[in-house]
């Protein structure tokens, strides 16, 4: 789930967020620091009025967030700390100035859905709920009074800063505030606005305690709306009996589902079983469909269950063009597809290298892809077996959602090579991540 939080500096914007995201056990991400930490690397570059060289520092520009022991989050340029380096008057205002870039922004927002799609995250910033997550389940627009926001900023920098007390003036600060006000209301590129379903809350006579808890209580009530679509009856009847019998026979597990987005993506997963297809089917959340061989519906019961299951048919002898046709059909129409992109069933648990099949639907739908990772269906049903065994355990494990715009400005063959890559990275991560213990969110 991603809360965006929104509104202008000095309403409170990053300890609500923080806070939220404490009491509810979310990440944290602070955008502003994310555009900060740009502004300073182009100012160590010298770059702050020359577009063309921001757009070289983009193109190699590493952002990174990290938790220090005692908990508190450190930003990273590269290998270089600028947690402290990045709170400056003088890079706040260069931060506003270069988010006006159209090249600045794109590089930006792709960061931020990086990081949105990992896991439960609240994102505060100017342009969270308009812009970065217009889908996101809680958005929240703060605001409050210029003299009031005046009046926070100068006190936090006095905190921060002591040795600034004898150069700073509240009228200073209410001068930047309006000034960067103005930046941001009337940029062109994805200037600062209330989303149309976005909570307003005026925190001018509010303390940053009594705003998280109203967002808190808002997001209780989100929560209890339906997460995903409803299934058609027929599928809910066997999806819920299928996962019992995974459930009791294969005491299956099922890591990652805060990964899983609603909306048109590509299943990716590893193959060693006839299991793969309806264990990943029972593990996600709502309906999803894959193509399986013809054959497959000729085992009786087996081929009743996966029909039921939005599965289908393929004959040997279809054509790729035929069967790619069927899949991007059921994309564009917004539908979840499982693929095995190693085009065959593995024989071992090692990964087989991915075939073109799965980046050329990425680049014909523009869908995301949810990579997944199945442990043990091949013990319980190996190749070559007619029937499985009764007993055994499997696990189905969702990772990080690959958007789509992480390629979108790449040559075709550039952009295919480099879906293949992460896809297959991120299968094995999870492989990895499984073998070593599971332990915490899968990446």
């Amino acid at each position: 789930m991603i809360i965006a939080i929104d509104g202008p500096s000095g309403t409170g914007k990053s300890t609500v967020a923080k806070g939220v995201a404490k009491k509810l056990g979310f990440l944290f991400f602070d955008t502003g620091a994310m555009y900060r930490s740009l502004a300073w690397k182009i100012m160590q570059e010298g770059a702050v009025s020359d577009e063309k060289a921001i757009g070289k520092i983009l193109d190699v520009f590493q952002f990174d967030i990290q938790t220090s022991a005692e908990g508190e989050k450190r930003y990273f340029v590269e290998n270089v700390d600028v947690t402290s380096k990045i709170r400056t008057q003088e890079i706040s205002l260069l931060a506003s100035q270069v988010s006006t870039l159209a090249i600045v922004r794109k590089a930006l927002v792709k960061i931020q859905r990086r990081f949105g799609h990992r896991a439960n995250a609240v994102f505060e910033g100017r342009d969270m709920g308009t812009v970065v997550f217009p889908d996101a389940e809680l958005k929240i627009f703060l605001t409050a009074s210029p003299d009031v926001r005046a009046e926070r900023r100068y006190r936090e920098l006095l905190l921060k800063f002591p040795d600034l007390a004898a150069s700073l003036s509240k009228e200073q600060i209410l001068s930047e505030i309006e000034e960067r006000d103005h930046n941001d209301q009337t940029r062109a590129i994805s200037p600062l606005k209330q989303a149309k379903d976005a909570i307003l809350i005026d925190t001018s006579n509010l303390t940053a305690e009594e705003v998280i808890d109203r967002i808190v209580k808002a997001k209780a009530k989100i929560r209890r709306r339906k997460q995903y679509d409803p299934m058609k009856l027929s599928y809910a009847i066997v999806y819920h009996v299928v996962r019992v019998f995974f459930k009791l026979f294969y005491r299956l597990r099922i890591y990652g589902l805060p990964h899983f987005k609603k909306g048109a993506a590509i299943i990716a997963a590893n193959h060693t079983s006839f299991f793969d297809p309806p264990v990943i089917s029972i593990s996600c959340p709502e309906e999803v469909h894959f193509l399986a061989r013809d054959s497959l519906f000729r085992i009786p019961l087996l081929g009743r269950l996966i029909r039921i299951l939005n599965s289908h048919p393929v004959a040997r002898d279809a054509s790729d063009a035929s069967t790619f046709r069927q899949l991007v059909n059921l994309l564009q129409q917004g539908e979840k597809v499982i693929l095995f992109p190693e085009g065959k069933r593995s024989e071992t648990e090692e990964l087989l290298p991915l075939e073109k099949g799965l980046s050329f639907l990425v680049y014909k739908s523009h869908c995301s892809i949810q990579p997944v990772y199945v442990s043990g269906a091949r013990d319980a049903w190996k190749r070559g077996r007619k029937l499985p065994r009764l007993f055994g355990k499997i696990s189905c494990i969702f990772g990080s959602s690959i958007e789509w715009e992480e390629f979108e400005d790449l040559e075709k063959r550039d952009a295919m090579e480099k879906i293949t890559q992460r896809t297959e990275l991120a299968i094995r991560s999870l492989k990895r991540w499984f073998e070593e213990g599971a332990q915490g969110e899968p990446p």
